[in-house]
C-alpha cells in the first residue's frame, strides 16, 4: 500500500512517521533544555576552577616541601636539646650516675642521694634530691661549678657545710638539696583537652 502512493505521498508519510517518532522520543525521554545545559556547563566550569586552585595550592606547598622538611628537622633537633634540659621523666638513674661521676672527678665522696617526691609548679615538676658529700672545700667548689654546666638545669639549695674530723684528705661535709626539673606533659595534655 505504501508503494502505491505517489512519490510526494511517500515522502509525506515518511516525514509524518519521523515527526511522530521524534515526538514520542521527546515525550518519553525528555531532553535537557538549553538553560539546563548552560547551568551544568557553568557548574562544571566552577568545579574545574576550584580544582585548579587546589592544584595550584598543592604545587605551592610541594615547592616549599624541602624548606618545611628542613624546618621540621631543625625544630626536632631543638626539641631534643630542650628535652635534655627539661626531660619528660625524672631519669633518676641517669642523674645519679652523672652526679656520681661529677663527685668522683671532683675528688669527693657521695655519702647519700635521696630523691624526694616531685612537686608541681606551673608546666613543670620540681624534683628535689637531698645529697650529702664529703671532701675538701675547693673540691666542693669544683663540683658545684661542674654541676652548673651540666646539660640539665640543677639548682643547689640549702647548702650547709660543716667540718669533718679524723678523715684523711676530707675536711668538710656538705649537705644540700639539688633540684632538677621535669616537664609535666599531663598538665599540657589537660590544657589541650576540650
Amino acid at each position: 500500500m505504501f508503494e502505491k502512493l505517489p512519490f510526494y505521498g511517500q515522502v509525506l508519510v515518511m516525514v509524518a512517521l519521523g515527526l511522530l517518532i521524534v515526538a514520542l522520543v521527546y515525550w518519553i525521554l525528555p531532553l535537557p533544555s538549553v538553560k539546563t545545559l548552560h547551568a551544568d556547563r557553568d557548574r562544571l566550569q566552577a568545579s574545574l576552577e576550584e580544582k585548579n586552585q587546589e592544584i595550584r595550592r598543592g604545587q605551592t606547598i610541594e615547592a616549599r616541601l624541602p624548606e618545611l622538611e628542613r624546618e621540621i628537622e631543625n625544630l626536632e633537633r631543638k626539641l631534643g636539646d630542650l628535652a635534655q634540659i627539661l626531660p619528660t621523666s625524672p631519669e633518676t638513674g641517669d642523674l645519679l650516675q652523672a652526679i656520681k661521676s661529677q663527685t668522683d672527678q671532683s675528688n669527693l665522696d657521695l655519702k647519700s642521694f635521696g630523691p624526694q617526691a616531685m612537686r608541681p609548679v606551673e608546666f613543670y615538676l620540681e624534683f628535689p634530691i637531698d645529697m650529702q658529700i664529703v671532701g675538701r672545700y675547693h673540691d666542693l667548689g669544683l663540683f658545684l661549678d661542674r654541676i652548673s654546666k651540666y646539660a640539665r638545669v640543677i639548682n643547689v639549695d640549702n647548702l650547709a657545710i660543716s667540718s669533718v674530723g679524723g678523715v684523711p684528705d676530707k675536711s668538710i661535709k656538705a649537705t644540700f638539696t639539688a633540684t632538677t626539673f621535669v616537664y609535666d606533659e599531663r598538665d599540657q595534655a589537660a590544657e589541650g583537652a576540650p
